[in-house]
């Protein structure tokens, strides 16, 4: 299985070794595959949101299930966010922090309704993708 994360702007210093655990274990499940988008620096938000989201769909893999994680998303639980996992191909996409035009994607999911610093959502991304694992698997870690 391929799982790639699109993210904008780079994964800062101090949440990289947790980020690095998370992959370590899911190593054992898939490949993720993190692509880090420039943020761009525009003063124009509407313009800014709509480069980088071009910026976006260009990284996407061909034929990957694509779903951005939005406040706009559908929220799931722990056992319905594992379910995604039956596919081969899938793309995360984390926007930047002013967003992106959320009308170019199909697919949103939300984890809260509360907003979360970038860098720290990745973690939670990743850490949920593990957990799906544990629960398909049925390894004992979600509770």
């Amino acid at each position: 299985m391929k799982i790639n994360l699109i993210a904008v702007g780079k994964l800062e210093k101090e949440y990289l070794n947790l980020y690095l655990s998370y992959l370590k274990k899911i190593s054992f499940f898939a490949t993720i595959n993190l692509i880090e988008i420039k943020e761009i620096n525009e003063k124009n938000i509407d313009l800014k949101k709509q480069k980088e989201t071009e910026l976006i769909i260009e990284k996407i893999p061909k034929n990957s299930k694509v779903y951005l994680c939005s406040l706009q998303g559908q929220e799931k639980t722990s056992e319905d966010f594992s379910l995604l996992f039956n596919e081969d191909n899938l793309t995360f996409v984390i926007g930047g922090s002013n967003g992106v035009d959320e009308s170019t994607f199909l697919h949103k999911i939300s984890f809260s309704k509360n907003t979360f610093p970038h860098q720290l959502f990745r973690i939670l991304l990743v850490e949920q993708i593990y957990r799906s694992f544990t629960i398909l698997k049925g390894i004992k870690y979600h509770k």
